[in-house]
C-alpha cells in the first residue's frame, strides 16, 4: 500500500490533545491549562499530564512523553509511544478514524473515517504557545544571579524575616540571598538594561517584560512590589522567584450558577456576562455578600499574599513580550545553611550532602527553615496541588525515603487541604515505591502550629508516620 500523505500526518498532529484522549475514553481533570489522566498500568492518582497548547503529554514517573495524538495512542495500546513500521501505519489509521479525518495516501488514494462514537471531528489543538517557552535552568540562573546583584534586600524585608514569626539569623538571610524588589520604575528599567547589556535580550526569562512606549519598545522587569524569594533546583541553579508582595493582590470571586466580569479597584462591580446588567457595586470592604437572584450567588474576596516574578504577555497592555513561570513551574530545593554555605551554582547537592531521607512540602521559606531544623534536605512545591513537580527531581536524588512535612490544617479541612495532600500520598507512594523509594507522613497537632516551620520554631516536633 502507499504511503501516508504528509498533509494528512500534518492534519492528525493539529487535533487537540486533551480532546482526543477524551474520545480514547480517558478520565481527565481540568487543572488551568493541564489535563490530567492515568497513566497505564493503573494508579489511584492521576499523573499523566495533557498540556493540549504546548502540543505535550507526560507520563510522570516514567520515561513516556509525546507531542501528537499518534504517540499518545500508540503508549495506551503498545505502552510504547515511538511505533514505527506497520504499528506507526496502524497508529496513524486508527487516529484518523477515531478523529474523523480523511486518510489520504501518497499515490492518491482516499479512505473515508469511521467517525467516533459521538459521530464528530475531533476539535483542532489551541494555539501553540510560543512566547512563554522558558530558558534551561542554567541559563535562568545566569540572568536571575544578575538580577539579583540589582536588587538589594530592603531593611523593611530584613526586619520582616528576623522577625518573631520567621526568626531568620543575619547569617541565614545572607546565606539565603533574599532580595527586594522595588517599586522604582527607573530602577527596574536601568537594572534591565545593565544585564540585557551583559547577556543579551532576555527571551524566555521569567519578570522581564518588553514593553511599547510612545517612542521605542523597551525592556524592564515586571511584579507587584515585594521580598523576593529564589527558588532553587537540585544543581543550585537560580530558577524562579515566588514574590511576598508588600501589599497583597485582592482577589474576587463569584460562587454560584452562572458567569459574571468583575471590574474596578476602590469601587468594584461585578456584572452578568451574558447581559451586561450589574448585580453588585461596592467596595472590598464590603464582601462578602449573598445576591439574591433567582438561584443565589455569593461575592467573596480573598487576599493573596504571594505571585511568582512573571511576564505574560498582554499587548492590550503594553506587554509586547514576556514569559510565564509555567511550564513547568520551579520546585525549591531547600538545605541546611552549613550546606548552602559550600554548595556551588552547577554542582549537584548529591555531592555535598546525604539526600537518603527527603521531605516534601509547600513554600520556600518554610522549606528553608525547617531544613535548617532538620538538617535535610526538603523539596518545596509552591503548594500541595502542584507535587507532581518534585517528581523528577526526587527520582533524579535517589532517596531510600520521602516525608511529606505538609501543613497542618489538611487534617481540618478535609474537603480540599486534605483531599489534596491525600491525593499526593497516594500517587507519589505508587510512582516512588516502583523506585524502592518509601513514602512518610509528617504529622502534629494543628492547634501547635500550622506549619512545619512554625512548629520548629515553637520548639516542638512531629511523629513520622508509619513509624
Amino acid at each position: 500500500m502507499s504511503r501516508i500523505s504528509q498533509k494528512t500526518l500534518n492534519e492528525i498532529k493539529e487535533i487537540d490533545l486533551a480532546d482526543f484522549a477524551y474520545a480514547l475514553g480517558d478520565e481527565l481533570k481540568e487543572e488551568g491549562r493541564h489535563f490530567y489522566t492515568y497513566r497505564n498500568g493503573g494508579e489511584k492518582t492521576p499523573s499523566l499530564c495533557i498540556t493540549p497548547d504546548m502540543r505535550r503529554w507526560t507520563a510522570f514517573g516514567s520515561i513516556e512523553s509525546g507531542s501528537d495524538p499518534i504517540s499518545y495512542y500508540a503508549y495506551r495500546k503498545w505502552n510504547n509511544p515511538s511505533p514505527s513500521g506497520k504499528e506507526f501505519i496502524e497508529a496513524v489509521e486508527a487516529v484518523a478514524h477515531i478523529a474523523g479525518i480523511e486518510i489520504e495516501y501518497e499515490d492518491g488514494t482516499i479512505k473515508a473515517p469511521v467517525m467516533n462514537e459521538e459521530g464528530r471531528k475531533l476539535k483542532p489543538a489551541p494555539a501553540l504557545r510560543t512566547e512563554n517557552f522558558k530558558k534551561e535552568n542554567p541559563v535562568l540562573n545566569q540572568y536571575f544571579r544578575l538580577l539579583m546583584n540589582e536588587f538589594p534586600l530592603i531593611q523593611a524585608h530584613a526586619d520582616e524575616l528576623r522577625s518573631k514569626k520567621r526568626r531568620l539569623s543575619d547569617r541565614q538571610i545572607h546565606l539565603r540571598e533574599y532580595r527586594s524588589l522595588p517599586s522604582d520604575k527607573k530602577h527596574r528599567y536601568l537594572s534591565a538594561k545593565k544585564i540585557i547589556d551583559q547577556l543579551g535580550e532576555p527571551d524566555g526569562i521569567p519578570g522581564f517584560m518588553f514593553c511599547q512606549s510612545r517612542q521605542l519598545p523597551y525592556w524592564t522587569i515586571g511584579g507587584k512590589p515585594g521580598l523576593l524569594l529564589p527558588f532553587r533546583d537540585i544543581n543550585n541553579n537560580i530558577c524562579g522567584f515566588q514574590i511576598r508582595y508588600d501589599s497583597p493582590q485582592i482577589v474576587i470571586s463569584v460562587k454560584g450558577p452562572g458567569q459574571y466580569i468583575v471590574q474596578g479597584d476602590s469601587i468594584i462591580t461585578v456584572a452578568d456576562k451574558s447581559t451586561g446588567e450589574i448585580v453588585w457595586e461596592g467596595e472590598e470592604t464590603n464582601l462578602p455578600v449573598t445576591i439574591a437572584l433567582a438561584d443565589p450567588i455569593r461575592i467573596v474576596s480573598k487576599h493573596r499574599w504571594y505571585g511568582w516574578l512573571a511576564s505574560n504577555p498582554n499587548p492590550k497592555m503594553g506587554v509586547l513580550k514576556g514569559t510565564s513561570n509555567g511550564d513547568p513551574a520551579p520546585y525549591h530545593c531547600a538545605v541546611p545553611s552549613s550546606v548552602l554555605e559550600h554548595w556551588k551554582p552547577g554542582q549537584c547537592i548529591t555531592e555535598v550532602m546525604d539526600t537518603s531521607t527527603v521531605w516534601w512540602g509547600e513554600g520556600p521559606l518554610k522549606g528553608d527553615i525547617a531544613s535548617d531544623f532538620t538538617e535535610e534536605l526538603h523539596l518545596q512545591a509552591a503548594g500541595v496541588s502542584s507535587w507532581r513537580i518534585l517528581l523528577e527531581p526526587t527520582l533524579a536524588l535517589k532517596p531510600k525515603r520521602v516525608i511529606l512535612g505538609f501543613d497542618a490544617d489538611a487534617q481540618s479541612k478535609e474537603e480540599s487541604v486534605g483531599k489534596a495532600v491525600l491525593q499526593c500520598f497516594q500517587g507519589a507512594r505508587q510512582i516512588l515505591n516502583a523506585h524502592n523509594i518509601e513514602v512518610f507522613f509528617y504529622i502534629w497537632p494543628e492547634q501547635i502550629a500550622k506549619g512545619i516551620d512554625d512548629l520548629f520554631l515553637a520548639g516542638y516536633k512531629g511523629q513520622v508516620y508509619p513509624k
